[in-house]
């Protein structure tokens, strides 16, 4: 239950912020904050990852929503299973960012992205919660698989 409520928290959450950021900011609009680390800076991605495939919307939608299909499976299998904690959480992370780009991708046509890292191999990015949350909830996902302590997936064993 604690995963569902975790998926409903992230995707309340980021439909919440990206209202404010429509009804807010302006396109280009940016302001510096956390002492100039970060970079709130309103920008549409009508595509994937980076504007990828952003003058194809229905094809950019469909992949989503198989890639968003697969993860809803695996975690509803998952769910009941007492183990797999850190899978689960990732899978929920993964979860909750996607389902609300998906949200937005098909409400608005496009995904709301409002801030950057001030720095400067990422300055040009525009990213939202919803993105950081799939990134932490990927990590994590990989993390369970690579540490498995049930020795399912790549675990590590030295060699001599």
């Amino acid at each position: 239950m604690l995963y569902i409520f975790l998926i409903v928290a992230i995707v309340i959450l980021e439909t919440k912020i990206k209202n404010y950021i429509e009804k807010n900011r302006q396109i280009g609009q940016k302001e510096e904050i956390l002492g100039g680390k970060i970079i709130l800076k309103k920008q549409y991605n009508r595509g994937m990852f980076l504007n990828f495939l952003e003058d194809k919307k229905d094809l950019v939608i469909k992949i989503s929503g198989i890639f968003l299909g697969i993860l809803l499976i695996v975690f509803t299998i998952l769910l009941p299973k007492k183990h797999n904690k850190l899978l689960k959480l990732g899978l929920a992370l993964c979860l909750g960012g996607a389902i609300s780009n998906m949200a937005d991708r098909i409400n608005r046509g496009y995904v709301v992205d409002y801030f950057s890292f001030n720095c400067k191999m990422l300055k040009s990015v525009v990213f939202n919660l919803a993105d950081i949350f799939i990134l932490l909830g990927s990590i994590l996902v990989i993390l369970s698989s690579t540490f498995s302590s049930k020795g399912k997936g790549c675990t590590y064993e030295p060699t001599e």
